[in-house]
């Protein structure tokens, strides 16, 4: 196994393109484009981000934790991030039916209201922690419920039959 490799803090300086890209420059070494990948996404957002080549992958090193870099640095891998981790977070379900293997979903998230199928529970529906559960459409498309327990009762009851 081989040893994980932090960015310098200190060196790294990030920033948003004209043409939309994350650049990276670390010490004297520009990276015109880099790639974000969080290694924890839902239990450590801001820490342990691989930032890569986007050509073939190769890491550059990781990031240990966001607050580390400079606030204009920072800015622009948040920014990085809630592109590539785009997940509405789902307030209520509407309205949810099965039929032929397939479940047809009509949700209220905090970026409007979406419909979406997922196939089969056992992998499109994923608990991470005791109330917070990720769901995956056909697409591949995210969306979170945060907190069970704050869905109203409706919502919840749709839920009881598939966690």
């Amino acid at each position: 196994m081989s040893d994980l490799k932090y960015l310098d803090l200190t060196k790294a300086r990030f920033r948003t393109t004209a043409g939309g890209l994350l650049s990276l420059e670390l010490a004297d070494e520009l990276y015109p484009k880099v790639d974000i990948h969080l290694a924890f996404p839902f239990t450590f957002p801001n820490r342990f981000i691989s930032v890569r080549l986007p050509d073939d992958g190769e890491e550059i090193g990781l990031i240990k934790d966001l607050n580390g870099l400079d606030e204009v640095s920072k800015k622009a891998v948040q920014e990085e991030i809630q592109w590539r981790y785009y997940t509405p977070k789902i307030e209520r379900i509407k309205d949810y039916k099965e039929e032929f293997g397939h479940a047809y979903w009509d949700v209220v998230t905090d970026r409007g209201e979406y419909q979406f199928v997922t196939r089969g529970r056992d992998r499109t529906i994923r608990r991470i922690t005791a109330r917070r559960t990720l769901i995956m459409d056909v697409s591949g498309n995210r969306f979170e419920i945060e907190d069970l327990a704050k869905l109203d009762a409706k919502s919840r009851q749709y839920l009881e039959t598939l966690l």
